[in-house]
């Protein structure tokens, strides 16, 4: 955050001290205390647990003589040594540094915070400053106890900043509506949380949505009121940050057209980044290789790339590469003639012709047989298909969009996939991250998950997940990502008793089991002497006996499963009959 940045208003410059006549003075916070100190021109004051010091506070996290401010001018902060630092502007003094200050800059000095205000503003009155993330949760919790203890309630509120709206309109729109009792914090890149009074939050809402609106500034506000929303800094934040998922996976879904009809959940950065690509990738032509573990949403994805492409009008077939045996793989994919193989009893348009204009996903395409990717391989080259048994093609216009689980370039190396037909489905390539490495997101997935299985079951209102039972799903590694997830929160949905899924309506064995080393495959690693030596061997003797699996079987000493298993495992491609 540059210095601009670091308060919501303009700041005055201190370096004439008096301002114009109006002297300075230090706001200190220390937990539930808040005490003033004048800060007058020339004057010194010793910040520490000394007897000593101006400003004692006796505790361990402070030095005897932790830091000196001086009234100047020019107005300016010294760390005198100590142990736990001085920072100023989130920066920590080095120590004997001396940092010139701001009216409006807040000092953290140990557990102290220090505010430098003008004295025209009320004693009491809390600073426009933009706190840390953290300084926020821990006045979250004192205010909880508070609360708790008087009865007197407040309200959280999460805004997130929609397009390219300028933080500067955001903050400075704060600046002026907020209360001098309010806090606000930045909770993230374009995202702040604010602490109000009162338990109606409608009104503050309103006024911001109107002002910054006026200004082409856009904001999802999302607030949560204590008592009636939860009683802890978990409960209340949890539930302002699901409002905000709920309203921006809303205004997502509409900003991206018809791009998926499940809904899209975006709330992880590298994931928000993937879909502005997905968009700009969606106005071309170019064929895109879709990349990512099993159950990431590689389907989602091209849904999306298909509905925000010109040819969305047009048909969207899906294909499974590895659902189908070689030959009904080609039949369906290419289409065949009447006759061109037992069964096929009259004429069949293949998936990707019947896709014409529109796109085709080739899901699992790693999977595909070698012989059957020379065929692919030649629609993509020709734009024209063949049916089996036929001897005229017909030209097409089709994108491709493939997707697969594997590492092409490893399986390329490894013989088992072509080179240039990898060259042509990857126009361009989109790795889709695991699950686990989208934490940020889960939450809003899992709101997803559950809402959707809550209108499947009936179940009204729809059953809310703990922060416990959150925490668990965060800290899980999700193998089978965001398919697992789904099977696994609506179960849960079944499951729950009353109005929220807990730990106990998950598979606790599943979630806190220890994962164990996977063994050792019974080939050796495809990387050791071992393993090329006896790959050299298999492959030597398919050359030997024309490709003929048993013969090379026997003139090795082994069953012909046995070939057939090592095939596999060193990825050498079997030999097709006719060949």
């Amino acid at each position: 955050m540059n210095e601009s940045q670091a308060t919501l208003h303009d700041a005055e410059d201190t370096d004439s001290g008096g301002g114009g006549g109006r002297p300075l003075r230090l706001l200190v916070f220390s937990g539930e205390t808040l005490t003033t100190h004048p800060l007058p021109p020339g004057s010194h004051l010793l910040i520490g647990r000394a007897p000593e010091c101006h400003i004692q506070v006796d505790v361990p996290a402070l030095s005897r003589k932790h830091a000196e401010i001086r009234g100047g001018p020019p107005v300016t902060v010294e760390d005198l040594g100590s142990a736990n630092g001085t920072r100023l502007r989130g920066a920590k003094l080095n120590p004997g540094e001396r940092a010139r200050l701001r009216v409006g800059d807040a000092i953290e000095v140990g557990p102290l915070t220090i505010v430098v205000q003008r004295d025209k503003e009320a004693v009491d009155a809390r600073p426009r400053r933009l706190w840390t993330h953290g300084y926020f949760e821990g006045r979250l919790e004192e205010e909880c106890a508070r609360a708790e203890s008087s009865g007197v309630v407040f309200s959280v509120l999460r805004l997130k900043l929609q397009g390219t709206s300028s933080p500067q309109l955001v903050q400075e729109t704060l600046a002026a509506l907020l209360a001098p009792t309010d806090v606000v914090a930045s909770y993230g890149p374009g995202e702040y949380e604010v602490l109000i009074a009162g338990g109606n939050p409608q009104p503050l809402m309103q006024k911001l949505s109107l002002a910054l609106d006026k200004r082409e500034a856009h904001v999802i506000v999302g607030a949560a009121t204590f008592g009636k929303d939860g009683r802890d800094p978990d409960a209340l934040l949890f539930e302002a940050n699901r409002r905000v998922e709920v309203e921006r996976a809303s205004t997502e879904h509409a900003a991206f057209g018809k791009v998926s009809p499940k809904g899209v959940i975006v709330a992880d950065p590298q994931m928000q980044a993937l879909h502005a690509l997905v968009r700009k990738v969606a106005a071309g032509d170019i064929s895109v290789l879709l990349l990512g573990e099993t159950g990431v949403g590689k389907e989602v994805f091209a849904e999306a790339i298909h509905a925000s492409s010109p040819r969305a009008g047009k048909p969207f077939q899906k294909f499974n590469c590895a659902s189908f045996t070689e030959t009904l793989l080609e039949s369906e994919l290419f289409g065949h003639e009447k006759g061109a193989f037992t069964g096929a009893v009259k004429a069949k348009a293949g998936l990707i012709e019947s896709a014409n204009g529109g796109s085709v996903l080739l899901d699992e395409v790693g999977e595909m047989p070698l012989s059957s990717q020379v065929k692919l391989l030649r629609v993509l080259e020709a734009k024209e298909v063949l049916r089996v048994g036929d001897t005229k093609p017909r030209p097409i216009d089709v994108r491709f969009i493939a997707a697969t689980h594997r590492d092409l370039e490893a399986q390329v190396a490894k013989g088992a996939f072509r080179q240039d037909l990898y060259f042509r489905l990857n126009g361009i390539s989109l790795v889709i991250p695991p699950l686990r490495e989208r934490v940020a997101e889960l939450e809003s997935l899992a709101r997803h998950f559950i809402g959707r299985a809550a209108k499947q079951f009936g179940r009204s209102p729809e059953p809310q997940l703990t922060p416990e039972a959150l925490s668990m799903l965060q800290g899980y590694r999700w193998p089978g990502n965001l398919r697992e997830l789904r099977n696994m929160l609506e179960r849960a949905v079944l499951l729950a008793n009353d109005r929220f899924i807990g730990p106990d309506d998950l598979p606790l064995d599943k979630l806190t089991a220890i994962p164990l080393t996977r063994p050792a495959s019974d080939a050796p690693s495809a990387a050791t002497p071992d393993a090329e030596a006896e790959r050299a061997k298999l492959v030597a003797a398919l050359e030997l006996h024309g490709g003929n699996q048993t013969l090379a079987a026997r003139a090795l000493g082994i069953s012909r499963r046995t070939m057939l298993n090592r095939l596999d495992a060193y990825a050498i491609p079997r030999p097709r009959k006719g060949k």
